[in-house]
C-alpha cells in the first residue's frame, strides 16, 4: 500500500510539475523573443491585491503598443501577479503572445524571471525520475556487488547530474530576479 501511495503521489506531482514546466517554458520563449509581437508596455497603475497585507501580489493595468505602432494602435493588457509594484508610467520592452492577455517582459530580466521556474521543474522531474529508476531492495544489493554499473545505474547517475545543474541555475536566476531593482 505504501508503495502504491508513493507512485500515485509521484505521478500527480509529475503531472502538476510537467504542466508548470510547459507554461514556464512557453513564457520563457516569449521573453527570449522566439515568438509573439514585439512592442512596449506602459504601466498605467499597479495595485496590491493581497487584502491581508502579508504578501504583496501586484496586478497592473496598462497599454501594449506594437513596435512601429502609434498611440491609436495601443491595446489594453492587464498584468496579473507581476511580483513588483511598477511606478505609474513605467515603460519596458515586452512581447505579446498568441493569446491576447499573454505578455512577457523581454530581455535578460524577462528570461531570468522565467528561468528559475523552468530549472526548479527540471530538478523536481529529475528527482521523481531518479526515485522511479533507482534500484530497490534485492536489485540494489546485486548492484552493489557488480564491478561495472548497470545501464539502469548509469541512467540514475545522469539524472542526478541534471539535479546538480538545475538546482543552482534555478536558485541563481531566482536571486537575480528578486534582486532586480524596480524601475
Amino acid at each position: 500500500m505504501k508503495r502504491v501511495l508513493g507512485w500515485v503521489c509521484g505521478v500527480l506531482l509529475a503531472l502538476v510539475t510537467g504542466f508548470w514546466f510547459v507554461t514556464a517554458t512557453a513564457d520563457m520563449a516569449l521573453s527570449a523573443g522566439l515568438y509573439g509581437t514585439p512592442g512596449t508596455y506602459k504601466v498605467e497603475r499597479c495595485y496590491d491585491t493581497d487584502v491581508n497585507g502579508k504578501h504583496s501580489a501586484y496586478d497592473c493595468h496598462g497599454d501594449f503598443t506594437p513596435d512601429g505602432g502609434t498611440a491609436a494602435d495601443a491595446e489594453y493588457v492587464p498584468l496579473e501577479d507581476t511580483g513588483r509594484d511598477y511606478p505609474d508610467g513605467t515603460e519596458f520592452d515586452a512581447r505579446l503572445g498568441i493569446e491576447p492577455e499573454t505578455l512577457q517582459r523581454v530581455g535578460f530580466r524577462g528570461v531570468v524571471g522565467e528561468l528559475w521556474q523552468v530549472s526548479i521543474c527540471v530538478a523536481v522531474l529529475a528527482v521523481l525520475a531518479y526515485q522511479a529508476i533507482k534500484p530497490h531492495g534485492a536489485d540494489r544489493r546485486r548492484e552493489d556487488h557488480r564491478r561495472e554499473p548497470s545501464r539502469r545505474q548509469r541512467v540514475v547517475d545522469r539524472v542526478g547530474y541534471a539535479v546538480l545543474v538545475a538546482v543552482p541555475v534555478g536558485l541563481l536566476s531566482w536571486i537575480a530576479m528578486v534582486a532586480e531593482p524596480t524601475p
